[in-house]
């Protein structure tokens, strides 16, 4: 059983790590979460673990990617909040298409991808509308999480029935290849998504994702606290070329965190777009 000093500590230290924060109230939530590293490790105590986190070279480093894979949370499935990719699309055919051969790739990231569902899903609606207008779209979409697990899977790109749920019969079957009750991803759908790592604490890590057109960043906020919060709004709004678009969680909002983003209404949900 995990201790209130045990959780104080292990809190804290995957707050530094991650910025996730656990409140007093989600001890047990933690303590199920950390369990089976316990057992896997061979492992006593929490205390024991916390050490073997903090004070283990090589082991040390392996096993904080295992628990960012455990302190995670990875609800995702294609198509999810149908208002906001809407949104997206009008953006898109608004902001960026107007007809003419295009020459700079639209740059998108999905920012905490978690399995690819997003990021696919932005990759078929694009290609979409590639046939629809049938007009050359060049497009780049970059997909990262702090999961190497979640990313593994999403490279995999092999999906149950529960994540295409929401996906229409005539694009499941143009996009998918269905094998023993599993749905592979077509090529077309993956080849301009780009998989990596990145962990929203690392300032530098940002670097790499300059002048991006759009950026998704859903249902990440609602882990952090505030001061988090700031810090990855503030390196996201960097990202952004001027007038670029963030699009964050339905019920997540920049109220008291940043005034640089000017709100957009969309039917059923708000754009955020860089000033």
């Amino acid at each position: 059983m995990m201790t209130k000093e045990e959780f104080t500590t292990l809190r804290d230290f995957v707050y530094e790590k991650t910025g996730i924060f656990f409140a007093e109230n989600k001890l047990y939530l933690l303590e199920s979460r950390l369990t089976n590293r316990l057992n896997e490790l061979g492992l006593s105590s929490f205390e024991d673990y916390y050490y073997s986190l903090k004070y283990t070279s090589d082991k040390g480093k392996n096993e904080i990617a295992n628990l960012f894979d455990v302190v995670t949370t990875n609800e995702t499935s294609f198509f999810r909040n149908p208002p906001q990719l809407e949104a997206f699309k009008v953006v898109v055919q608004k902001h960026y298409l107007n007809g003419n051969s295009m020459t700079n790739p639209i740059k998108i990231w999905s920012a905490a991808c978690s399995t690819g569902e997003e990021p696919y899903t932005l990759a078929i609606m694009l290609e979409e509308l590639i046939q629809t207008m049938k007009q050359n779209i060049p497009y780049m979409i970059y997909a990262t999480d702090i999961s190497q697990k979640v990313l593994e899977s999403a490279k995999r790109a092999v999906f149950n029935q529960y994540s295409i749920r929401n996906t229409d019969d005539s694009l499941r079957k143009k996009y998918f290849v269905e094998e023993n009750n599993m749905f592979k991803l077509h090529e077309k759908a993956k080849k301009n998504v780009k998989i990596d790592f990145l962990n929203f604490m690392d300032d530098n890590a940002y670097r790499a994702y300059k002048q991006m057109d759009l950026i998704f960043c859903r249902n990440v906020l609602i882990y952090f606290d505030e001061k988090v919060k700031k810090k990855v709004i503030e390196n996201l709004y960097e990202c952004l070329k001027p007038k670029g678009f963030l699009i964050i969680g339905h019920a997540e909002s920049l109220h008291n965190i940043s005034r640089a983003f000017k709100p957009l209404v969309f039917p059923g949900t708000i754009v955020y777009q860089k000033g």
